[in-house]
């Protein structure tokens, strides 16, 4: 599963119907991660996914595997510097796009959820923020990665 797959909502911009708030934060031709559309997560809720149609990493190629836990290592580390979060949740499913893809959401230790029932609560059922708060974050984030990052290129 390497092909670009016309249908797929990460291989085609013209099937994606809610782009990063603010552009793309990162985008090195290997993985792109932008702010998650704000009808879909709270502030400050991060999706990298990579350019290759792959479905997990027991699919990457060298590069893929070579450059993941860097470039993941330092979009949480932006979320966190960023938000102020105590922790960022990875969540990963490939379930409506089977395409790999992976969510970094910002936890506290004065949310009231913790673990797979926090991840339920904010990604499916609410707590959705707003599309100036999505694109003022995305400024911030951009801002977080160009402070701490050489070998991660943020676009902008």
């Amino acid at each position: 599963m390497s092909a670009p797959d016309p249908t797929c909502w990460f291989c085609d911009d013209d099937v994606r119907t809610d782009p990063p708030p603010g552009g793309f934060l990162v985008d090195d031709g290997t993985w792109r991660a932008g702010h998650a559309p704000a009808s879909f997560a709270t502030v400050g809720t991060v999706v990298l996914e990579s350019r290759r149609h792959v479905l997990d990493q027991a699919g990457f190629d060298d590069t893929e595997a070579g450059s993941y836990v860097d470039v993941l290592g330092r979009l949480v580390a932006a979320v966190r510097r960023t938000t102020g979060c105590d922790r960022v949740y990875q969540w990963a499913t490939m379930d409506a796009f089977p395409h790999f893809h992976v969510w970094l959401v910002p936890w506290s230790r004065t949310d009231d959820l913790r673990g797979p029932r926090f991840l339920a609560d904010r990604l499916v059922h609410g707590a959705v923020c707003t599309s100036a708060e999505a694109d003022a974050m995305a400024a911030s984030l951009r801002n977080a990665l160009l402070r701490t990052s050489q070998r991660v290129t943020p676009v902008g």
